[in-house]
């Protein structure tokens, strides 16, 4: 049992591990395609439009300075930002024209309850996918999984995005990984106590009785 109790917490480092390391490689990733999407923009004299959820926890908004960097305060301290919140694309946003701007996307898409149309109202205001710059959440991540408000999980390559629903399945399956670690490290286990040593022999002390004759003599 203490052999499993050891493999069950390994396991659960392990996860720890992997979700840490996914989370910064996906803002690193997140910063990277921000300066390349600002650039295109400033290249092509086209704004540039952010796709923000509309709500967001606290690591995630505190991370933003370090994903936006100097344009920080142009993005959310600026009368006329040029922020496009997710859960409105679907609705479709006739404000903007066709093909009018470059269009950052990052780990919002996972979110949104029509997907379809949300990806067309983002091509229709980027005119071609060289305008478009995606992130997404990485599939295999308990995030993708297990975040209450997922609803689809995929991959991107820059421009391009392949995304599929995130199924009951999909959740229990991650969800019950978790608990039986969880489960497997916090068992109590008994060890088996080994039987206590066999009595040693008791040694003969007295001296024993010499038989008549049996000494030498004349």
């Amino acid at each position: 049992m203490t052999d499993a109790r050891m493999i069950a917490r390994l396991g659960l480092s392990g996860v720890a591990v992997a979700e840490t390391a996914a989370t910064w490689t996906r803002w690193e990733q997140r910063r990277r395609l921000f300066l390349a999407a600002d650039e295109r923009a400033r290249q092509l004299g086209r704004p540039l439009l952010v796709v923000l959820p509309r709500k967001e926890g606290w690591f995630s908004r505190s991370m933003r300075l370090y994903e936006y960097g100097p344009r920080y305060g142009d993005i959310f301290n600026s009368n006329d930002a040029a922020v496009i919140f997710a859960d409105s694309l679907a609705h479709g946003l006739p404000a903007i024209l066709d093909d009018s701007a470059v269009v950052y996307v990052a780990c919002v898409l996972e979110y949104v309850t029509d997907l379809r149309r949300s990806m067309d109202e983002i091509l229709r205001i980027a005119g071609e996918l060289e305008n478009i710059y995606v992130v997404t959440v990485q599939p295999w991540t308990l995030t993708a999984a297990l975040h209450p408000a997922a609803r689809w999980a995929g991959i991107a390559d820059t421009h391009a995005v392949s995304m599929g629903p995130v199924t009951m399945l999909h959740k229990s399956a991650a969800a019950g990984v978790l608990i039986a670690l969880g489960v497997m490290s916090l068992a109590s286990g008994r060890r088996s106590v080994p039987p206590p040593p066999a009595p040693e022999p008791a040694l003969e002390t007295g001296l024993a009785r010499s038989k008549p004759g049996s000494s030498g003599g004349t």
